[in-house]
């Protein structure tokens, strides 16, 4: 044997001890070889080639790299890898289908793995078929809430144009005062707040009234309270103030206490100011049901209180007594030309700003003071912006009804 072809069997030799240790040799030269040594040494570099390039192929691919480039038709090692390869490129088209909707996308080829995809893909068509189901189920209960919604909606409305409807005309008052102006702010579309006002002998009675409820169950009872005083008007009687809540008291227990079904679950009331005012005298007789008057005279404020109960009501004192036993009692004062009256339900005193303290009934009549030389709209329009200023984001909390008379 030539020195070359011992030189190309120690390369050969070399090269298989490389191979077996998964490295990869250069290529071998067969110059100066026999023939047959030639072939061994082609052979061999043909084989060491499949092994490096089989190699370079299976490590990308093993790693999730599907864009690697395939070996060669010839290379017999990577035949199975590629068709791996190739079914995984289909497995990745059919999960971009199932991504998009296509639940029929089934796979076929990897045994235990198909069953457990099929599985899956399964399992996920029921889940997202349930969804809709679901989700249709909700947008019918959504869509009837909307259609209930707009329904209550549009009869508290309507309920609003009755509520307001048996409001007395602000230019009643134009016959016996000089100025004077109404707020009315039902805390919802409706409220339990009202004013009132009608003719009496020598003059005239006006009231702001505070009913149990806010809504549509306070507006129910304010419609009942109006009819109860429309029915105190027709009996054509010259009430007192005292006399009027008196009545009130006694109508309410008759209406709303005399069944014994709903006695107990009931507890229905309102509290109330109420002045009457002669003209001719120049007379203001008060009474109060829990709410105060206020009278600015030459510039100077007080309050008068009203009495320490409401009408109606079944409630007890703490002392066990009922609060009924307390009875209204009329305050009688002379006015002046330029003398203010001011009526307010409690809807102003205990609204809440974005600190937790109330506005205050302190704070209301600093402000009356404060504003009693501005005309009657430009009073009404200050108050209004310092409740709001005072309010800042905080929501309205009750009905609020504020009157103001000008002598």
């Amino acid at each position: 044997m030539k020195n070359a072809e011992l030189d190309t069997l120690e390369q050969l030799r070399a090269g298989i001890r490389l191979l077996a240790k998964g490295r990869y040799p250069e290529t071998v030269s067969a110059d100066g070889c026999s023939e047959l040594v030639g072939e061994i040494v082609y052979l061999f570099n043909q084989i060491a080639g499949h092994f490096k390039e089989l190699y370079e192929y299976a490590v990308p691919l093993a790693r999730g790299n599907l864009q690697v480039e395939r070996p060669g038709k010839t290379n017999f090692l990577a035949g199975s890898l590629k068709e791996l390869h190739s079914k995984l490129n289909h497995l990745t088209w059919q999960a971009q289908q199932i991504e998009k909707g296509d639940y029929k996308q089934r796979v076929d080829f990897m045994g235990e793995f198909s069953q457990a995809f099929n599985s899956m893909v399964s399992k996920l068509e029921e889940r997202e078929l349930r969804l809709k189901e679901e989700i249709l189920v909700r947008q019918q209960a959504e869509a009837e809430v909307r259609e209930q919604n707009k329904l209550i909606t549009d009869s508290i409305h309507y309920a609003a144009v009755i509520q307001q409807s048996v409001l007395p005309e602000p230019a009643f008052l134009h016959n016996y005062l000089a100025e004077s102006f109404i707020i009315w702010r039902p805390r919802d579309i409706v409220g339990g707040d009202f004013y009132w006002y009608a003719p009496c002998a020598g003059g005239f009675m006006a009231a702001v009234i505070d009913c149990t409820g806010h809504g549509v169950p306070g507006a129910f009872m304010t419609l009942a309270v109006n009819q109860m005083l429309k029915q105190l008007l027709d009996e054509d009687r010259d009430y007192q103030p005292s006399a009027v809540l008196t009545f009130l008291d006694e109508k309410f227990h008759e209406t709303f206490y005399a069944n014994t079904v709903t006695k107990e679950r009931l507890y229905a009331g309102l509290d109330m100011g109420l002045v009457k005012v002669d003209t001719v005298a120049q007379k203001v007789v008060f009474a109060g049901a829990r709410l105060p008057l206020f009278h600015v005279h030459d510039g100077n404020l007080r309050e008068i209180p009203g009495s320490r109960r409401s009408v109606g009501y079944e409630k007890k004192s703490r002392l066990g007594r009922k609060a009924r036993s307390v009875p209204f009692e009329n305050r009688e004062f002379y006015y002046e030309p330029g003398d203010g009256l001011y009526l307010s339900t409690d809807g102003f005193f205990d609204q809440h700003g974005e600190n937790p303290d109330p506005f205050g009934i302190d704070r209301f009549a600093e402000l009356v003071a404060e504003y009693f030389p501005l005309a009657m709209k430009d009073q009404k329009t200050a108050l209004l912006q310092s409740l709001e200023a005072y309010m800042g984001m905080e929501a309205q909390r009750d009905d609020i009804t504020v009157m103001g008379l000008k002598f």
